[in-house]
């Protein structure tokens, strides 16, 4: 849990650096940096997945190619 200087500090960040409203909710504003973390590794893992098959597809149908040439 934070202090009130640490939230004071962390509203004055984002008031004075961010142009963001002290009296934003600093809970949720956290939460939804975290849930958009959690979001961002999703779509990372799935690049990732669609990347693996996408080079198990270009080999197979590199073989299929090769197959077919003789």
């Amino acid at each position: 849990m934070l202090t009130i200087q640490e939230k004071n500090h962390i509203k004055d960040i984002l008031g004075d650096g961010l142009g963001i409203s002290r009296n934003t909710n600093l809970a949720y504003f956290l939460n939804q940096i975290s849930e958009s973390g959690k979001n961002i590794e999703e779509l990372k893992s799935r690049i990732q997945r669609i990347e693996y098959n996408q080079a198990v597809i270009d080999q197979k149908l590199d073989m299929i190619i090769r197959l077919i040439q003789g």
